[in-house]
């Protein structure tokens, strides 16, 4: 099995914190937890919301970022059989969901569905994989203020010591200071304008904490059940943005691209510098590895992004909310993916009308959002698409999928665990 992975254009993120705001996180912030970013789009306008896409790509099925080398590891959208099982434990007959109209996967074949989110018994094998239908299914959208919490989500995880990703342990088992989080959040509200609900703010986001440790697979159950998602689609998607890598880096500490973290700043951005400048006061400077003005966006088994473009004004210091959170903790990266698609799913992500016929209701175009920042757009369906692939094969069940790893380098050495 060769590689497969979205460390792509991703728009994920969130404005930025101006730097007086930075200021007073600082000392709240002393673990060195800073504040994430939206980044531009391919075409450098501003996106009136939160978004999740930048310009440049390096999905092996689009084109590379020039700012990255070609990877001789990475793997084809889908590769085993055909009759993979949906998440109701069916099977779709085929590698792909079926379509709809619009060429879209159906949410009522092997796409997220909606329903009660499933109750785990706890009664299979402490060290088999998880089932192939999952825990947990898509609630509709009218039962947010009713989702569980933390521990009651933490109850409902199917524990097993099944770990095909055993570098993840350290970042697995990492709590981030859920106060400080709460702080960078509060610090940036993005509802304003009517980009997205005020709930966005006063209750999504002040519910991400990632306070829970665990298994690579467990993290995907809890984040399942806190926000009313299938657990397969979270799976999915991280095989597609890191093939389940929090972030590996060599023993110098140099990142290993593409594996837990990417989407290199293009060499020649506005406002860069300032960029990568404060990702190494709260985190590493990369720019020792990559160059001046050179440095990931993107960091996290889920891919998370960090970066908005200066050029709008709104935080010269290109920070807010999620770095360097988003690189040290597997739970805090799912948890927020996870809240992300819920809030996309209500219908709250207003700013999304200006790409498409935004509706409540449609999760698999919230994924596809994910990753481009706009509705049903050709990359957001493309996305959609290769996510899919891998949902419909359970790409994770495969038997090569624990030995699947990044490579050693020549130059580098052989990548290790974590943050070094």
């Amino acid at each position: 099995m060769t590689r497969s992975s979205d460390p792509t254009p991703h728009r994920r993120a969130w404005r930025g914190i101006p730097l007086w705001a930075i200021a007073l996180l600082i000392a709240a912030v002393l673990g060195g937890t800073l504040v994430t970013v939206r980044a531009t789009s391919s075409t450098g306008k501003n996106p009136p919301g939160p978004s999740h896409k930048a310009a440049g790509s390096n999905d092996p099925s689009v084109t590379t970022d020039a700012t990255r080398p070609p990877s001789s590891t990475q793997r084809p959208a889908s590769s085993s059989s055909a009759t993979a099982p949906s998440l109701t434990g069916s099977k779709t007959g085929s590698a792909s969901p079926a379509k709809t109209a619009t060429g879209t996967p159906s949410a009522t074949t092997a796409g997220p569905t909606a329903g009660t989110p499933a109750v785990s018994t706890g009664s299979a094998p402490a060290s088999t994989a998880p089932s192939a239908a999952g825990y947990f299914t898509l609630a509709p959208v009218g039962v947010w203020s009713s989702l569980p919490s933390d521990s009651s989500c933490a109850a409902r995880v199917r524990r097993s010591s099944w770990e095909p990703r055993p570098d993840n342990t350290r970042a697995n088992h990492t709590l981030v200071d859920a106060a400080a989080v709460h702080r960078a959040f509060a610090a940036r509200p993005v509802s304003g304008g009517n980009s997205t609900d005020v709930r966005w703010d006063n209750w999504l986001l002040q519910r991400v904490d990632g306070q829970f440790t665990g298994t690579t697979d467990e993290i995907f159950q809890w984040a399942a059940c806190k926000w009313g998602l299938s657990d397969n689609s979270l799976r999915a998607i991280a095989v597609r943005e890191s093939t389940w890598y929090q972030y590996e880096s060599y023993p110098s500490g140099r990142p290993v691209i593409d594996w837990g973290m990417g989407d290199q700043m293009p060499a020649g951005t506005s406002g860069a510098k300032t960029f990568c400048d404060m990702v190494a006061t709260f985190g590493r400077d990369y720019q020792k590895d990559f160059g001046a003005a050179i440095c990931p966006r993107t960091y996290g088994i889920v891919g998370v992004m960090s970066w908005q473009d200066p050029k709008w004004g709104q935080m010269p210091a290109n920070q807010n909310g999620t770095f360097p959170f988003n690189r040290r903790s597997t739970a805090f990266a799912v948890d927020y993916l996870a809240s992300q698609l819920r809030g996309c799913y209500n219908g709250w992500e207003f700013f999304l009308r200006d790409s498409g016929a935004y509706q409540a209701g449609d999760m698999w175009g919230c994924i596809g959002a994910w990753y481009a920042g706009d509705w049903h757009s050709a990359d957001a369906n493309g996305y959609i698409s290769r996510v899919s692939k891998e949902l419909a094969n359970r790409t994770w069940l495969e038997s090569d999928w624990p030995t699947v790893r990044p490579s050693c380098s020549a130059t580098y050495g052989c990548p290790v665990p974590g943050i070094q």
